[in-house]
């Protein structure tokens, strides 16, 4: 999409954004299982941090070649 790399706050963003077209997706076909969720905005992380308050986490790495591995975590909250 970029010819140029895209680092620091663009990174960040497209991630952002990225996240937001996967829960959109996610949300759409649980409502196709009569199943209803409330989404909130993504929340983007760089480098280490730990997180508290929900019930399940799934992590989804994607390893991209000769870039690294991006790790897309999905959190419940019941």
């Amino acid at each position: 999409m970029f010819v140029i790399p895209i680092e620091g706050e663009m990174l960040e963003s497209f991630a952002a954004e990225l996240g937001n077209m996967l829960a959109g997706n996610i949300a759409t076909c649980l409502e196709t299982e009569n199943t209803i969720i409330d989404i909130t905005p993504p929340t983007v992380i760089v480098g280490n941090t730990k997180m508290y308050g929900f019930n399940e986490a799934v992590n989804l790495p994607i390893s991209l070649e000769g870039v690294g591995t991006l790790h897309i975590i999905l959190m419940v909250e019941m």
